[in-house]
């Protein structure tokens, strides 16, 4: 790989598989769970069971994944040939980019956008990038402590906690309300995705920069390892046993050690889960070509802009928000997937990237895609010669 963009026959299908179906996941929990829901005793019971089920097994994982794979991401782009200082400068661009984009997305369309968080918490991991691995497991467990202590230190401190907004009436000034709400409490959710990041540059050097692979029969296991703790986890969190947890004692009058129970048990959850996934997947793809994820996956960029894009205006012409229930949101995403799949086909076909892909792609290799023009046109004049 050199230090030009990454062209389509250099793309590695099981990562865009990956992102195709965290991508999908990402739509279905917006759907579901961010637009608003009627009250739960209004659901029947399909509704509920839907809801239960899909919350199980999508819920948060997809954003697990993603954050992996964007650091993951990273590793390849740094693997490049080129010189390193080369490689930091043109992804240090694609990151502002991607905060450019996402802090549009967010304003405009969507308040809960994920673009920026990935990107401005990067640049920090661009900082372990030849840190060692000891280092890096130090850092995610001052991550995960800090996430999980955040909270006790602000009512210790006696800080107020943000208020969350109140309804505006209109949509756009209630969005931007909820936005300047979730980079406010930022301090308090950010720590996990900065965790998954790191996990992510570790999974990269382990598999790109070694070259590591996995046997079927250690995939095989870490499915099975990784949907029975996951399981365990989540069934513990959402049974009457978890209420021990609130007797365990406690630092002071903190609920620092509560807190970080809770938060192991959450994430083994999610670990085992996404895990369970992404082996998954790998093994699927020895059989099956996967292409809708695959399609999905080479254009994510746009498709999670469009998603926003086809649902606001939908929910804003149907008063949706906050009167969505689980069969509505079905209904509404397997429509959507179908037709971002159609659609990502379909631009495939007549581009070789989607349509923010390329966009981006301008913005973070200008100099690069120029001199690749000048060589192409130098090649037609000798040839015509």
């Amino acid at each position: 790989m050199t230090s030009a963009p990454v062209q389509p026959k250099q793309r590695i299908q099981y990562l865009d598989v990956i992102r195709g179906f965290a991508i999908s996941g990402v739509l279905l929990a917006y759907v579901f769970w961010n637009l608003g829901t009627e009250p739960d005793s209004s659901y029947t019971s399909f509704d509920k069971s839907l809801d239960k089920i899909l919350s199980f097994l999508i819920d948060s994982k997809c954003y697990t994944i993603l954050a992996n794979l964007f650091a993951v991401g990273f590793v390849l782009h740094m693997n490049k040939s080129g010189s390193t200082a080369g490689n930091l400068y043109t992804y240090r661009r694609r990151l502002l980019g991607l905060i450019i984009i996402g802090i549009a997305h967010a304003l405009v369309l969507r308040n809960g956008d994920i673009l920026v968080p990935y990107a401005v918490l990067t640049f920090l991991v661009i900082f372990l990038y030849r840190a060692s691995n000891r280092t890096i497991i130090f850092v995610m467990i001052i991550t995960f402590l800090l996430e999980a202590s955040m909270p006790s230190l602000f009512l210790s401190q006696h800080w107020a906690f943000p208020k969350r907004p109140a309804g505006q009436g209109n949509y756009w000034v209630e969005n931007f309300e909820w936005v300047k709400y979730w980079y406010a409490t930022s301090i308090f959710f950010w720590e996990m995705t900065l965790f998954f990041l790191l996990s992510g540059l570790l999974a990269g050097r382990y598999f790109i920069q070694k070259k590591k692979k996995l046997t079927s029969t250690q995939l095989i296991l870490i499915v099975i390892i990784g949907f029975v703790s996951g399981f365990a986890s989540y069934w513990f969190i959402n049974s009457p046993f978890s209420n021990k947890i609130r007797s365990i004692p406690d630092i002071g009058n903190t609920f620092i050690v509560r807190k970080s129970i809770y938060d192991l048990l959450f994430m083994i959850h999610r670990v085992g889960l996404a895990a369970a996934y992404v082996s998954l997947f790998y093994l699927l793809l020895s059989r099956f070509t996967l292409n809708a994820l695959a399609v999905l996956g080479r254009t994510s960029l746009s498709n999670y802009i469009m998603q926003a894009i086809i649902v606001v205006p939908i929910c804003l012409a149907f008063n949706l928000f906050d009167h969505i229930t689980p069969t509505i949101a079905l209904i509404m995403t397997v429509s959507i997937w179908i037709f971002q799949v159609l659609f990502s086909n379909w631009w495939l076909k007549y581009h070789r990237f989607g349509p923010l892909e390329g966009l981006l792609r301008r913005f973070t290799y200008r100099n690069a895609i120029n001199a690749e023009k000048q060589i192409v046109q130098t090649q037609l004049v000798v040839s015509e010669a």
